[in-house]
C-alpha cells in the first residue's frame, strides 16, 4: 500500500514539470520568435564614454582617430553606414534596438545596455556582385574603403613623394612625382644628375632644395622632409618658390631700407615692443656720438637715455627725480606719435626729436640737427629787425605794398602820419583800405586813383610822384618806387611848415606896372 502512494506521488510529479516545461518554452517563443544571431563584425562596450572592450578589428577602425575621444570616434565610423546611430545615443533612454544599414538589408547594428554599459556590435556581411563569392565583412568593407580614399590623395596631392631604399634608389613614388620629372625636358645625363642632387639625401630632417628651371633665371625651390622607416626612406617634397622669392624680396627691401637710412641725414632709432634698440643708422652715431659697439649690444631705450644724459647729448633737467619721470613720458608720448619736443644742448646745438609709434608695440625716435637752420632763422629775424630799426629812424613814412594791394611793411613815422598803431607785425592790411585812410586825413581835392593802379601794375614800372593837400594844411610829397618782387615802395615826405609873407604891392611891382599902362 505505502509503494503504491509512493508512486502516485512521483507520477503526478513527473506530470507538473512537464507542463511547467512546456508553459516556459510556449511563454519564450512568444517573446522572442526571432533567434538572436551572434555578432560577424567589430564590437564595442562602453563604459560612458571610456571604451572598456573592444574586439581587434573594431580597434583598428578607430585607430585612425586617437585625437578624438573613442565613442565620438565609433560614431564617426559607424553613422555614415548606419543612419541614426549618433541620434539614438544622443537620447537618455537606455533601449536596445537595431539599425539598419543605409544601402543593404544584410547588416545591421545591434545596439543594448548589459548592465548599464553601451554594447555596439556589427551583425551580417555586405552582399558581392560575383556569384557564389563569400559576403565581405564590414570591417574587410572599411579597410577596402580607406585604402581607395589613401590611394586618392596620394594621386591628387601636390606634393611630390617618393621612397628609397638602403642604396637610395627609388622604390615607389606618386603622381605628382612622376609628372614632375616627365615635364621637363633634359637630357639621360642631366637627368640623372639632377635626380641624383634632388632625391639623395639626408635620412631624417627637412633641406631646401634649388631646382633649376630651363628658360628662367630663377630657380624652384622645394622644402624635402625625410622620413626613415626601417631600411627605407619617405621623402616629401613641397614647394616653396612663392615663400622663397618672398623672402628674397623682403630681404632685398630690408637692404634697399638698410641703404636708404645709411644715406639720411636725419638720425633713426627704432626700439621694439621690449624697449630694445632694433634698428639705427649712421647719421645718429655722428649726432649723439654713442658709438657703433654701444649701440649694436641692443641697449634698452632708458640705457640709451642714460648715455646720452652722461654725453651731454640730452637736456639736463633741475633734477634728477624729474629727469627719469621725462623719459617715461618720452617713451608714453612716442607710442602715441605725439612727442615732438626741441633739445637745446649745452654745447648750442639744438636737435628736433620725434616720437613716431610703429606696428606691434614699436616705435622710433628721429632726431634732427636744426642747429644750422635756428642760426639762419635767428639771423633772418636779425636782418628783419634791423630793417624795421632803420625804416623807423626816417622821418619820412615808408609803406611796403605787394602787387596784391597788400600792406606788408611800414614804418613809425608813416603809423604816426595816418594815425595808426605802430605795431608792423600786427596785421596786413589791403591797399583799399589804406587808400581810404589816406583820403580821410587830405583834402577832398586829392585823387589816388592813379597809385592805387601803380601798386597792383605788374612788371617793369617808372617811378611815379605827386602832391596832395591834407587837411590840416601841409603839403605831402607822395612817391611810389617799384621794388624787388613786384612790391612798391610809397614814401611820403612832410613839406616844411612856412607861415605866410605878407608884402605891400606897389608900384615898382612888375605886374602891377603893365596892368597900368
Amino acid at each position: 500500500m505505502m509503494s503504491l502512494i509512493l508512486l502516485t506521488i512521483a507520477v503526478l510529479a513527473i506530470v507538473v514539470g512537464l507542463r511547467s516545461q512546456w508553459h516556459i518554452t510556449t511563454r519564450a517563443a512568444a517573446v522572442d520568435p526571432e533567434p538572436v544571431m551572434a555578432p560577424s563584425g567589430p564590437v564595442f562596450l562602453f563604459h560612458g564614454d571610456q571604451l572598456i572592450d573592444t574586439t581587434q578589428d573594431a580597434q583598428q577602425m578607430i585607430a585612425p582617430f586617437n585625437l578624438i575621444p573613442e565613442r565620438d570616434a565609433m560614431i564617426h565610423v559607424l553613422d555614415p553606414e548606419f543612419p541614426g546611430l549618433a541620434g539614438y545615443l544622443d537620447t537618455t533612454e537606455q533601449k536596445p534596438c537595431r539599425i539598419g544599414h543605409r544601402q543593404y538589408d544584410t547588416m545591421w547594428i545591434e545596439v543594448d545596455w548589459p548592465l548599464g554599459q553601451l554594447r555596439v556590435a556589427v551583425c551580417g556581411a555586405l552582399p558581392t556582385e560575383a556569384d557564389g563569392a563569400a559576403p565581405v565583412p564590414f570591417a574587410t568593407s572599411q579597410q577596402a574603403g580607406e585604402l581607395a580614399l589613401l590611394r586618392d590623395v596620394l594621386r591628387h596631392t601636390p606634393q611630390l613623394i617618393w621612397r628609397t631604399d638602403g642604396d637610395g634608389k627609388v622604390t615607389w613614388s606618386n603622381q605628382a612625382h612622376a609628372d614632375f620629372w616627365a615635364k621637363h625636358d633634359m637630357t639621360h645625363d642631366e637627368m640623372v644628375a639632377q635626380r641624383s642632387a634632388f632625391e639623395a639625401g639626408a635620412t631624417n630632417g627637412t633641406r631646401r632644395i634649388a631646382f633649376p628651371t630651363a628658360g628662367k633665371e630663377t630657380n624652384q625651390w622645394f622644402d624635402v622632409l625625410s622620413v626613415q622607416q626601417g631600411g627605407s626612406t619617405l621623402h616629401f617634397a613641397t614647394d616653396t618658390s612663392i615663400a622663397v622669392r618672398a623672402d628674397q624680396d623682403r630681404q632685398s627691401f630690408v637692404q634697399t631700407l638698410g641703404k636708404t637710412f645709411a644715406e639720411l641725414s636725419i638720425g633713426l632709432a627704432i626700439f621694439d615692443k621690449q624697449r630694445r634698440l632694433v634698428t639705427f643708422n649712421p647719421a645718429l652715431l655722428d649726432m649723439t656720438r654713442l658709438g657703433f659697439e654701444f649701440l649694436s649690444t641692443r641697449p634698452t631705450i632708458d640705457t640709451v637715455l642714460d648715455r646720452l644724459r652722461e654725453t651731454r647729448i640730452l637736456p639736463e633737467p633741475k633734477d634728477y627725480a624729474s629727469w627719469r619721470d621725462q623719459f617715461t613720458a618720452v617713451e608714453a608720448a612716442a607710442k602715441n606719435g605725439t612727442y615732438r619736443e626741441m633739445w637745446n644742448l649745452p654745447d648750442g646745438q639744438a636737435f628736433r626729436v620725434t616720437g613716431r609709434p610703429h606696428p606691434n608695440g614699436a616705435f622710433a625716435f628721429l632726431f634732427e640737427d636744426v642747429t644750422a637752420d635756428l642760426s639762419l632763422t635767428r639771423r633772418f629775424r636779425s636782418d628783419i629787425e634791423t630793417g624795421q630799426a632803420v625804416l623807423d629812424a626816417l622821418s619820412d613814412g615808408i609803406a611796403v605794398f605787394t602787387v596784391a594791394g597788400t600792406l606788408v611793411m611800414y614804418n613809425r613815422a608813416y603809423a604816426s602820419l595816418w594815425g595808426m598803431v605802430a605795431d608792423p607785425g600786427l596785421e596786413h592790411r589791403a591797399a583799399t583800405s589804406e587808400i581810404a585812410r589816406w583820403h580821410a586825413y587830405c583834402a577832398p581835392t586829392t585823387d589816388w586813383t592813379d597809385l592805387h593802379h601803380f601798386i597792383h601794375q605788374a612788371g617793369p614800372r617808372e617811378t611815379w610822384s605827386d602832391d596832395a593837400l591834407l587837411a590840416d594844411g601841409r603839403m605831402l610829397r607822395c612817391q611810389a618806387t617799384p621794388i624787388a618782387g613786384g612790391m612798391t615802395m610809397v614814401r611820403f615826405s612832410l613839406a616844411p611848415r612856412h607861415l605866410p609873407v605878407l608884402r605891400k604891392l606897389t608900384q615898382t611891382d612888375p605886374a602891377i606896372r603893365a596892368l597900368k599902362r
